[in-house]
């Protein structure tokens, strides 16, 4: 039987991807329109706080992080149906699988548009000089409390 869970709206605060050896606090990160660049990290991930909050009803909760050793360079080796948890700061943990994945250029934003089930998408930078972006679309599963 699962466990009846409110499903509020907390920001994400950790990320954890077991198969991929991946634990990380995640904190809020910003888009800045005067430089074109996003707050980075290079300890944590960063949840984009334009982006929707892990919900149980609609939208895409966006997280990124640099392609880093200690924070997402093995996102690029995860494999079909590998598990995402992302806790909150109101004590719920989201549990999503992994879908697809795709990479682009660092100006397509179309993800911020997305509308429809919840999802998660990490994105890391990729490429020989890190010019592309790579993003990992996963689906949303199931929420527990943490």
């Amino acid at each position: 039987v699962e466990p009846t869970v409110k499903s509020g709206l907390g920001r994400p605060v950790h990320i954890e991807i077991l198969d991929a050896n991946i634990s990380l606090p995640v904190k809020d990160g910003y888009y800045n329109y005067k430089n074109q660049q996003w707050t980075l990290s290079k300890s944590s991930a960063q949840y984009a706080v334009m982006s929707s909050k892990p919900n149980q009803s609609s939208g895409n909760t966006f997280i990124y992080g640099h392609n880093r050793k200690n924070v997402f360079s093995n996102l690029l080796n995860i494999k079909q149906g590998s598990v995402a948890f992302v806790t909150t700061d109101n004590n719920q943990k989201f549990i999503y699988r992994f879908k697809y994945s795709y990479t682009t250029n660092p100006s397509d934003n179309g993800l911020l548009y997305y509308e429809g089930p919840p999802q998660l998408t990490l994105q890391t930078c990729s490429g020989a000089n890190f010019e592309n972006r790579t993003l990992f679309v996963y689906e949303f599963i199931g929420v527990t409390n943490a």
